[in-house]
């Protein structure tokens, strides 16, 4: 009777430790991936915040990650905030992102940056009215764009100028945030607009002149284009 104890006690213990180490080799196989997603819980928003702007992603996806939606054949900028992808396919996207957007290699941000950066964009709730509708009447917002000189590089109706290097800017793609960041701290030759220049309301009734300014028509309609 003792024995049938004895053995009924060691396969129990037996039982024990082979679950123990199954579930020690489960976690040692985990992909990549679920380490990465544990760690979602530590990243500093706070840093991220810093790591989101040293990158440059506000200029485009806008300080609060609100994006754009796009009109025509352009697909805007997609809005970030708060992302709804894990941190895995997060790190993805960013390593090898799709249509326009740049690669960020681990070069320019590792692992622990773009976690900080997914714990910053999950802090923020942007606001419908972030992104203002098309003014009804944008005479306003064009009469500052001419007034402040955008129209010298960027052409009468924001539509760019080859000569000049003026990029198109009508209508804008990104979100107010963005164009307001990147009017502050522009890259290549424009100079930077600052608030003494040119304030935060004035630059959204520039914006709202550009939203007003009808897409190009797509070449394959343009006879000329088609010879």
């Amino acid at each position: 009777m003792k024995a049938e104890k004895l053995r009924s006690y060691i396969a129990i213990v037996a039982a024990i430790l082979a679950l123990a180490f199954s579930r020690q080799a489960n976690e040692a196989r985990a992909a990549p991936g679920q380490e990465q997603a544990r760690k979602v819980s530590t990243g500093n928003a706070k840093k991220g915040k810093t790591v989101f702007e040293n990158l440059g992603c506000r200029k485009c996806h806008g300080s609060e990650g609100e994006g754009v939606s796009g009109t025509g054949q352009s697909g805007g900028v997609p809005r970030i905030a708060s992302t709804s992808l894990a941190l895995p396919a997060f790190i993805q996207l960013v390593r090898r992102p799709k249509n326009v957007m740049p690669p960020f290699g681990s070069d320019k941000a590792s692992d622990s940056d773009l976690a900080d950066v997914y714990a910053f964009l999950q802090t923020l709730t942007p606001l419908a009215k972030q992104e203002p509708a098309a003014a009804a009447n944008p005479s306003n917002g064009q009469r500052l764009f001419v007034r402040n000189g955008c129209y010298e590089c960027h052409g009468y109706l924001g539509q760019g100028s080859t000569s000049t290097g003026g990029t198109r800017l009508g209508p804008p793609q990104i979100p107010l945030s963005a164009f307001v960041s990147y009017a502050r701290e522009p890259t290549g030759q424009m100079p930077p607009y600052t608030a003494k220049v040119v304030s935060n309301e004035d630059l959204g009734e520039i914006y709202n002149f550009l939203k007003s300014v009808p897409p190009p028509p797509p070449s394959k309609i343009i006879p000329f284009l088609n010879q």
